[in-house]
C-alpha cells in the first residue's frame, strides 16, 4: 500500500492558529514534530486525541503557563507533525506502542520530564503506554473523556486488520478530506459528541480535516491500536490517575468507562456536565484536575 499525498500546507501553521507564537518544529528519527512549549515551573505535557492538535488545549495553555511550563504537541501524522520524508508517510508510528516510543524520544530530545501528564481522548493511551514503559514518571495522569474503552478482542484480532488495509488507504483518506471541504460532515461529527463548539473552534477541525495526511493519521490510529492489550498492562499502573469524564459524551459514554475505570486500581473517575471535547467546552474543569481530582 502506497501513500502519496499532494503537496501540503501542513509544513506551516496560518496566522490565526492557537498559540502559534510558542510553536516549534523538531525532527527527531523519522518524525518532523510540531510543539508548543510556554510558561515556566513544573512541566505538564499535553495530549490531544484523535482527530486533533495543539489547538485541542487552546482554552487551558494561556492558564496552565502562569504556573506551568506546558509543553503541548500534535502526535505523528495529526496537525503539523509529519513524516521528515514526505516519502515515508505511510510508515510513520501510528501503533500505540510505537507511537509511545517516538514521543519518548521527542520528549529526550526536549528534555522534558513531565511533573503532569494530560491526554484527552486517545491521548490518555498514549500516557499511560509511557507509564507503563516507564519512560514517563508523572506524579499524576489526567484523561480527560479518555478512549480507554477496548473493543472485543474478536474484533482486534479479526476485523481490525481488515478494516485498515482499506480505512489506511490514500483514497479514503483524499476522499474523507474531499468530504470535509464539499459536505457538513465534519460539522455533523463533531455535533454527536456532544460538545457545542464556537465557530472558531469548529472551522479548525474543519481546517485539518480537509488535509489528507491528517486524515490519514486518524484512521490509521484507529486501526491499528490494541486497546485490550493495554487495558491488561494498565491494571499494573501504580501511577494515581484521574479520569474526567463528560456526562453528556456520546463518543465516551459514562456507563462504559465506568466499566473501564474498575480494572485500574489507581484511578478515580470523576464525571461533570458536558461530552467529549471537555478542554474546549469547560475547560475549567480539565484546569481544576491537573494536579489530582
Amino acid at each position: 500500500m502506497t501513500w502519496n499525498p499532494a503537496p501540503s500546507p501542513l509544513d506551516r501553521l496560518p496566522e490565526q492558529w492557537p498559540d502559534r507564537a510558542y510553536s516549534s518544529f523538531h525532527t527527531v528519527g523519522a518524525v518532523r514534530w510540531h510543539v508548543q512549549q510556554q510558561g515556566d515551573g513544573p512541566t505538564v505535557l499535553l495530549l490531544h486525541g484523535t482527530g486533533g492538535s495543539t489547538h485541542s488545549w487552546a482554552a487551558c495553555t494561556a492558564s496552565l503557563a502562569r504556573r506551568y511550563r506546558v509543553v503541548a504537541i500534535d502526535l505523528p501524522g495529526h496537525g503539523f507533525t509529519q513524516a521528515a520524508d514526505p516519502a515515508a508517510r505511510a510508515h510513520q508510528p501510528f501503533a500505540l506502542a510505537e507511537m509511545a516510543t517516538a514521543v519518548a524520544a521527542l520528549l529526550r530530545h526536549l528534555d522534558v520530564l513531565p511533573r503532569f501528564a494530560v491526554g484527552h481522548s486517545a491521548g490518555m493511551p498514549v500516557l499511560m503506554q509511557l507509564a507503563l514503559q516507564r519512560d514517563i514518571v508523572p506524579q499524576h495522569l489526567l484523561g480527560v473523556c479518555p478512549a480507554i474503552v477496548a473493543p472485543p478482542t474478536w474484533y482486534v484480532q479479526l476485523l481490525a486488520p481488515v478494516l485498515a488495509a482499506v480505512v489506511e488507504s490514500d483514497a479514503v483518506a483524499a476522499s474523507g478530506a474531499w468530504a470535509a471541504q464539499r459536505t457538513p460532515l465534519v460539522r455533523l461529527m463533531l455535533q454527536s459528541a456532544g460538545s457545542p463548539l464556537t465557530a472558531p473552534q469548529l472551522a479548525r477541525y474543519e481546517w485539518l480535516c480537509r488535509q489528507p495526511d491528517h486524515v490519514h493519521a486518524a484512521l490509521s490510529m484507529m486501526s491499528r491500536w490494541d486497546l485490550p492489550a493495554l487495558m491488561r498492562e494498565a491494571a499494573t499502573l501504580c501511577t494515581p490517575l484521574t479520569l474526567l469524564a463528560g456526562r453528556a459524551d456520546r463518543w465516551v459514554p459514562l456507563p462504559a468507562l465506568r466499566r473501564a475505570a474498575r480494572r485500574l486500581p489507581a484511578a478515580t473517575l470523576v464525571d461533570v456536565p458536558g461530552g467529549h471535547l471537555l478542554p474546549e467546552e469547560h475547560p475549567d474543569e480539565v484546569l481544576a484536575r491537573i494536579e489530582g481530582p
